[in-house]
C-alpha cells in the first residue's frame, strides 16, 4: 500500500510521526506525507486551509492508496466543510485515526467510503507487535475493497459480536462521544438509521458522559440503532455523588429503547484498541 500521513487536527510530534513511519515500512508499506503533517500552528498541525489541503492533495494523488491520521486532539471540525464530498466519493480512500479523527469518519460514511477507527503513530510506533497493531496490519495488506465478510472477521467472530448478536448484521459506527456530541445537528453528523454505534472517551467526568448519552436520547438517535457498543472511558474517575456509577447509568438512559448494549469493549484511548471498519455495509 502507498499510505500518506497527514494531520487533520493537532500537532504531532515529528519523531512520534517517524517512528510510526517505520512500523508501516517494515510491514512492507511506502510511506509518504502530507506537506503539513509534521507542522504546527498553536496546538494545531497547520492551520484549517492547510490541513484540508493535505488530505484533498493525498485524496486527488494516484500515487497515494490511503490516509493515515497522525493523531487526534483537537482541530478537525475546523475542516469538515473545506473537505469536497464528492472527491472523497471519488477518490475511495480509506481514512485511518481515531479520536478527533471521528469527524472525518462521519464524513467519509456520508461519501459512502469505508474508514477505520484505529491506533495511529503513537501506537503504532511504540507497540506495533500488539494484537491490535497486528490487526491494523491485517487490514492494510488486505487487496481490493473490504468487504462485509472482513468486518465480521475483524470483530463479529468474538464476545464483541456476539453480545449485539446476528455477527454484527448492520454496520458499525461511531468514535468519540464528545466529538459525536459536536456533530449533532449538523450536516455532518452520522447517518444513525439501522446503524451500531459505539462510543468512547477521554478525560470526561461521568456528569458530562450522562449529558452526551442523554443527548443521544433527546436528539431521537438511540431509537434508530440496532445496538451500543460502549467502549473505554480512559480518565474518568468515580464520581460520588452520581447517583448510579456510570454502567447503570448508560443502561437507565438506553433501556426504554430495547436495544443490545455491550460494555467495556476494547476500543478507545488504550493500548487494546482494536480496528473497526467504519461503512455503509
Amino acid at each position: 500500500m502507498k499510505i500518506r500521513i497527514v494531520s487533520p487536527s493537532g500537532h504531532c510530534a515529528s519523531e512520534v510521526i517517524d517512528k510510526g513511519a517505520d512500523t508501516l515500512r517494515s510491514w512492507g508499506h511506502s510511506v509518504s506525507f502530507g506537506k503539513h503533517a509534521k507542522g504546527s500552528f498553536g496546538r494545531y498541525a497547520g492551520t484549517p486551509e492547510e490541513r484540508a489541503q493535505d488530505i484533498i492533495d493525498a485524496l486527488k494523488d494516484p500515487g497515494v492508496d490511503v490516509l493515515y491520521a497522525s493523531r487526534g486532539g483537537y482541530g478537525a471540525i475546523h475542516i469538515l466543510d473545506k473537505l469536497p464530498i464528492e472527491l472523497i466519493a471519488k477518490a475511495r480512500k480509506p481514512i485511518f485515526g481515531y479520536s478527533d479523527i471521528t469527524g472525518l469518519h462521519a464524513l467519509w460514511q456520508k461519501a459512502g467510503v469505508a474508514s477505520v477507527h484505529a491506533h495511529m503513530m503513537k501506537h503504532l510506533g511504540e507497540i506495533p507487535e500488539h494484537p491490535t497493531s497486528l490487526a491494523v496490519k491485517a487490514l492494510l495488506n488486505v487487496e481490493g475493497s473490504w468487504t462485509e465478510s472482513l468486518l465480521r472477521g475483524v470483530i463479529g467472530n468474538t464476545a464483541l459480536g456476539n453480545a449485539i448478536g446476528a455477527k454484527l448484521d448492520y454496520p458499525v459506527i461511531g468514535g468519540n462521544l464528545t466529538v459525536l456530541s459536536a456533530l449533532h445537528c449538523t450536516d455532518f453528523d452520522f447517518d444513525y438509521e439501522g446503524r451500531i454505534l459505539f462510543i468512547e472517551d477521554i478525560n470526561e467526568p461521568e456528569y458530562k458522559i450522562d449529558c452526551m448519552v442523554h443527548q443521544l436520547r433527546l436528539g431521537g438517535i438511540l431509537p434508530k440503532l440496532k445496538g451500543l457498543i460502549i467502549g473505554q472511558f480512559t480518565g474518568c474517575e468515580k464520581d460520588t455523588k452520581m447517583p448510579k456509577n456510570l454502567h447503570d447509568t448508560i443502561l437507565d438512559i438506553v433501556a426504554p429503547f430495547g436495544i443490545p448494549v455491550y460494555f467495556d469493549a476494547p476500543i478507545g484511548h488504550v493500548d487494546n484498541n482494536i480496528p473497526i471498519i467504519e461503512s455503509n455495509l
